[in-house]
């Protein structure tokens, strides 16, 4: 099994996914290192601003069994989300095609199958809450930095009005550094439900052999 992630939006910019051998080049875990002196500029003006933006951080587990969660306690998705919440800045998760399966049709969205495996992964290698094989994908919504050198309008301890300024060093995105985190989140979460699996199904496997149940199209 292999967990990966990348960066790809930082404010304003979406990054184009070019190669996962990319990503390691960069320190904005960037999977397209043409975009990354873009990225450096655009950083360097909101720096200079005094301003924060958010990200978008895409994590991808490869090599999933069939089998693995519940459909309603202990869903795999369900748990995927939570401990992705609880990554600090984190304000949303999707899971596959997340909040784009709202413009999508059924016909578009659902998942078919032929014998060599399913023809799409829209829902992000999870149905039912159980793993269906394919890759487990998810996507997280980074806040922009809340700590910046503009004045913000606020109240004091007496609950009149007041401003606040943060002086020192902050990061003007948080995000940029969230790739290897939501990496680890998720390779925690399949650990559990590995063990959990593991626990109570012990060597009962699926009746379907398939060569290569991922993405096949």
């Amino acid at each position: 099994m292999q967990v990966r992630g990348y960066l790809s939006e930082l404010g304003i910019n979406k990054i184009p996914f070019k190669s996962w051998s990319d990503v390691d080049t960069n320190p904005f875990f960037s999977p397209n290192a043409q975009i990354v002196p873009q990225l450096d500029k655009f950083m360097d003006a909101l720096r200079e601003s005094g301003d924060s933006c958010g990200a978008r951080v895409n994590v991808v587990a490869s090599g999933v069994p069939v089998g693995w969660g519940e459909p309603v306690y202990g869903r795999l998705d369900a748990d995927i989300a939570w401990a992705m919440m609880s990554i600090n800045a984190v304000k949303g998760v999707e899971i596959g095609a997340g909040f784009g399966a709202i413009a999508q049709k059924g016909s578009e969205h659902g998942d078919e199958m032929a014998p060599q495996g399913f023809l799409s992964n829209n829902n992000g290698g999870v149905l039912g809450g159980i793993s269906t094989g394919q890759d487990v994908t998810a996507s997280l919504a980074l806040k922009p930095t809340s700590s910046i050198r503009l004045p913000r309008r606020t109240i004091d301890t007496r609950g009149a009005p007041a401003t606040i300024e943060t002086t020192g060093r902050h990061d003007p995105c948080v995000g940029i550094r969230a790739t290897p985190i939501a990496e680890a989140m998720l390779a925690c979460v399949l650990m559990d439900h590995a063990l959990r699996h593991r626990a109570q199904c012990a060597d009962v496997t699926p009746p379907t052999k398939l060569e290569n149940p991922r993405k096949i199209n």
